[in-house]
């Protein structure tokens, strides 16, 4: 067996051992999927209080509408109507011939609050009879006062019902 000198080339070098190519880093890719994920929380958010926001809103005007609707109420028995309650032994009475309103209200609610109440006096037939329009100055939680009222329309007797309303 005859061995053949082997040439070697000068230029030529073993491959490298295998190596995984470098990994590509994606920084734009991630920072751009992490702003998306904030966007996405911040408008969750936004969603949740403008939802939040208009509970309260649909809340109080609830609220303001039911102080505001004229309440059948009973001559000397106390009720309430917003923020105020009117006590017990508030009367209807003539004064030069006009209907006349005296009573005490109390504020009732945790912040400060002004009474402003509308009595209106009905006959049978519905007709409006008088009206008096009462107030108090600025009531602090549980502080009570007398009414402030000017009456509107001649005093009769024939009255049959009295509503109270709140007016702002």
């Amino acid at each position: 067996m005859t061995q053949y000198p082997q040439k070697q080339h000068a230029h030529f070098q073993p491959p490298p051992p295998y190596q995984q190519p470098p990994k590509k880093k994606h920084t734009v890719r991630n920072v751009f999927l992490v702003l998306l994920a904030l966007s996405f929380l911040g408008l969750g958010g936004c969603v949740a209080f403008v939802a939040s926001a208009g509970d309260e809103i649909a809340k109080s005007v609830e609220e303001s509408t039911a102080r505001i609707e004229p309440q059948e109420v009973t001559v000397g028995k106390a009720f309430s109507i917003g923020k105020h309650q009117t006590l017990a032994g508030w009367t209807v009475t003539s004064q030069a011939e006009m209907f006349s309103v005296t009573g005490k209200v109390k504020n009732i609610s945790d912040t400060t609050s002004t009474a402003f109440l509308h009595f209106k006096f009905l006959s049978k037939t519905g007709e409006v009879l008088g009206n008096v329009q009462c107030n108090s100055s600025d009531l602090e939680p549980g502080q009570t006062q007398v009414l402030n009222c000017v009456p509107d329309g001649r005093f009769s007797r024939a009255y049959v019902k009295v509503t109270a309303e709140a007016t702002f």
